[in-house]
C-alpha cells in the first residue's frame, strides 16, 4: 500500500472514531443531565437566594494587589478575641460564590468569614507580573495583612491549596503570626505531568488552546464535564453553580492559571511547613485523588488527614455540614474559642 493510500486509511479511521466519540458524547450529555434531573436537590431554587444573601449581607472591598493587580474580598464582619478568622481560598477558574454556604453557616457558628477573588478570576484583575506560585502566595499575605488578620484558619481549596502552601512556606514568619492552622481541601502539591518534560510539554499546549469559557457555556456538554468534579452523590443545582462560574472564567486567566498548575511541584518544601495542618478530600474525587491528599499529610508535619467517603472535588458544596464541623473541630483545636459540637466524618 502506498504512502498516500495509508494516510487516507488512517484519516477514514480517525474521521470515524471521532465521530463514535462525539456520539457517545452526545448520549453521555443526555445521560448526565437526566440522572441529575432524577436526583433529590434539596438546594433547589435555594442557592440563588443564598448569593442574593451573601451579596447583601457581607462587606466587599478591593484591595491593591503587589504588582498592580487588585483582589475583591468578601467578609462576614465582626470577630472577638480569640474567635476563628476563616480564610477562604478558592480553587482554579471558579470564584468566591463556590463558598455561599459557607457565608451563611460559619458565622451563625461564631466564626468570622472572608474570602477573597483570586487575582483574573472573579472580581479580581490579575496584576502586572501575572500567574505564578509567588503571586499565589503574594496574594494571600496581601489580605491577611491589609484587613490585618490574625487567629486565621486558612482554607485553600484545589488551586487556593497551593497558594495556602506557598504562602506558609514563602512568608513562614507572617503565617506563625497570622495563621493558627492551614486547612488544604481537595487540593495537591506536585502535577503529576511535571514528571517527564514531554509530558509537561504537551500539557502546556493543550492548555494553550483551551476554550474552557465557550465549552462550559454549552449547558448539556458543560453540565456533563462539571459533573466530574463531583463525588458519587452530586446534585443539579449544585453542578449548575459551578459550570456558571466556569463559563465566568476569562479565558486568559484560565489558560494562564492552568498552565501554571502544570509544573508545580512544592513536595520538597512541605516539610518546612510549621503551622498545624489539616488535609480533607474526597474518596472519589477525580481532579485531585486521595493519593495528593495522603501525600501533602505525609509531607507536611505533624498534618492530619481527613478523607470523606463518596465526596468528590467539590466538598464546600458536597458536603456542607461535614466540612464545616470540621473547620471548626480544627479551630478549637489550635486553641480558638467555638461552641461544642461533634464532627461529622472519620479521620483517616
Amino acid at each position: 500500500m502506498s504512502a498516500g493510500k495509508r494516510a487516507l486509511k488512517v484519516a477514514g479511521v480517525t474521521v470515524g472514531v471521532a465521530a463514535g466519540l462525539v456520539g457517545a458524547g452526545y448520549a453521555a450529555q443526555r445521560a448526565v443531565r437526566h440522572g441529575l434531573s432524577n436526583r433529590p436537590d434539596p438546594d433547589a431554587g435555594v442557592l440563588d437566594e443564598m448569593l442574593a444573601t451573601f451579596r447583601a449581607s457581607v462587606s466587599q472591598r478591593r484591595l491593591p494587589s503587589h504588582d498592580g493587580g487588585s483582589l475583591q474580598v468578601f467578609d462576614s464582619g465582626f470577630q472577638a478575641p480569640e474567635q476563628p478568622c476563616i480564610v477562604l481560598s478558592h480553587g482554579v477558574t471558579i470564584d468566591s460564590r463556590v463558598w455561599v454556604k459557607q457565608f451563611g453557616s460559619l458565622p451563625e457558628r461564631g466564626a468570622r468569614v472572608v474570602a477573597f477573588d483570586t487575582r483574573g478570576h472573579g472580581e479580581s484583575v490579575s496584576g502586572d507580573s501575572g500567574h505564578s506560585i509567588e503571586n499565589l502566595a503574594w496574594d494571600v499575605r496581601t489580605v491577611l495583612e491589609a484587613l490585618d488578620l490574625k487567629n486565621v484558619i486558612l482554607v485553600g481549596h484545589s488551586m487556593g491549596g497551593v497558594a495556602a502552601q506557598a504562602f506558609a512556606v514563602q512568608f513562614p514568619e507572617i503565617a506563625r503570626t497570622r495563621v493558627r492552622g492551614l486547612v488544604l481541601l481537595s487540593s495537591l502539591a506536585k502535577m503529576q505531568v511535571s514528571a517527564t518534560r514531554r509530558l509537561r510539554s504537551l500539557a502546556e499546549r493543550a492548555s494553550d488552546k483551551l476554550e474552557l469559557g465557550r465549552i462550559m457555556a454549552s449547558p448539556d456538554l458543560g453540565l456533563m464535564l462539571t459533573r466530574l468534579g463531583f463525588g458519587r452523590d452530586p446534585v443539579a443545582s449544585h453542578v449548575e453553580l459551578t459550570r456558571q462560574m466556569l463559563t465566568a472564567c476569562p479565558e486568559e486567566t484560565s489558560r494562564e492559571a492552568l498552565r501554571m498548575l502544570i509544573g508545580i511541584d512544592l513536595t520538597p518544601d512541605l516539610s518546612r511547613i510549621d503551622v498545624p495542618t489539616l488535609v480533607i478530600g474526597g474518596t472519589a474525587d477525580l481532579l485531585t485523588p486521595p493519593a495528593e491528599s495522603r501525600r501533602m499529610a505525609r509531607l507536611i508535619p505533624g498534618a492530619r488527614l481527613v478523607l470523606l467517603e463518596r465526596a468528590g472535588h467539590m466538598i464546600m458544596l458536597e458536603r456542607t455540614e461535614a466540612l464545616d464541623d470540621l473547620l471548626l473541630e480544627f479551630a478549637r483545636e489550635v486553641g480558638l474559642a467555638l461552641p461544642d459540637f461533634k464532627p461529622d466524618a472519620a479521620a483517616v
